[in-house]
């Protein structure tokens, strides 16, 4: 018998005081109705500090940790945006097989806030859930560049863009188990980022997506930020970064109390000695580009 629910998050370990973060938040306005034994927190990485792992299990004694091997790790260094993004973005595809074993997977990035009850998620019958850029305003073609562009021409590429950062998928969702091999296939062939694979899954697979837009999904400087049950903190300024939120704050604490690490102030500091190191070269572009490398050579995005 399947579980009702299974909960994924996906990053480096240097991050796991963001997962924490989310997983209280999950706690208290996800699964705040369920039985232990109806759902599974899953959280893909590569390895973890032992005080975080602790903390974790503090956090959610059962949760269930996957060391991440992508099926491209070869390919990964040949896709242009993955400058951007570590390769734990691609993670998320792995949602669709975990299908087989749950009624639904809900994802996010671990750069939101969940600050309202969203326990009726278990209630939404569409098969697949996204949210848009506001007004769908940004089209997919915007999550290309000029030369991964041409090899996804044969898609509707103005339709508008979805953000990855948020989903949720269920069983009734046809041929699912066809679609995490698909996803890599095609961010290999394509040599783009995650976003852009989802995007044109919908397409392919003819699928019928349910809005989540503003309320899953809001940005915090946007108007529907205060009264949206999730908040994202899309771009560089972070909630550990510049973006403050009271939510966000009092989960940090909690996690600090548990003898989780803030690895977020030693990489703040990496990331100043970087910006201080590039910012004598006159033109952006390569500023930009000597600057993700310098961060992805110390285990760290560029976003």
């Amino acid at each position: 018998m399947k579980k009702k629910i299974a909960f994924i998050l996906c990053s480096t370990g240097n991050e796991a005081f963001a997962v924490g973060n989310v997983i209280l938040g999950a706690k208290e306005f996800l699964f705040q109705n369920l039985e232990s034994d109806e759902y599974d927190i899953i959280f893909y990485t590569d390895k973890l500090m032992p005080q975080d792992e602790l903390a974790l299990k503090k956090i959610y004694k059962n949760i269930i940790i996957k060391i991440y091997e992508s099926p491209f790790c070869k390919d990964i260094k040949k896709i242009d945006e993955s400058r951007y993004l570590s390769i734990f973005a691609y993670a998320r595809f792995e949602a669709f097989n975990l299908l087989d074993t749950y009624e639904r997977v809900f994802y996010t990035d671990t750069d939101v806030v969940i600050q309202k009850d969203i326990s009726d998620i278990l209630d939404i019958e569409a098969s697949i859930s996204f949210s848009y850029f506001p007004n769908k305003s940004t089209p997919i073609s915007a999550n290309f560049n000029k030369d991964n562009i041409k090899l996804a021409s044969g898609y509707n590429l103005t339709l508008p863009s979805i953000i990855a950062a948020v989903f949720l998928i269920n069983d009734k969702l046809e041929n699912y188990n066809k679609m995490t091999d698909w996803c890599y296939e095609k961010a290999s062939e394509y040599k783009t980022n995650d976003q852009s694979v989802l995007c044109l899954l919908i397409e392919e697979f003819n699928l019928i997506v349910h809005d989540l837009t503003n309320s899953f999904g809001a940005f915090p400087d946007s108007e529907y930020a205060d009264s949206a049950h999730i908040v994202h903190a899309i771009g560089p300024n972070k909630f550990w970064r510049g973006t403050y939120n009271k939510i966000w704050e009092s989960n940090n604490s909690v996690w600090k109390s548990y003898g989780g690490s803030s690895t977020y102030e030693k990489n703040s500091r990496k990331r100043k000695i970087v910006d201080k190191i590039v910012w004598f070269i006159p033109i952006f572009k390569w500023r930009d580009k000597t600057r993700r490398i310098l961060l992805n050579r110390m285990g760290l995005s560029s976003r």
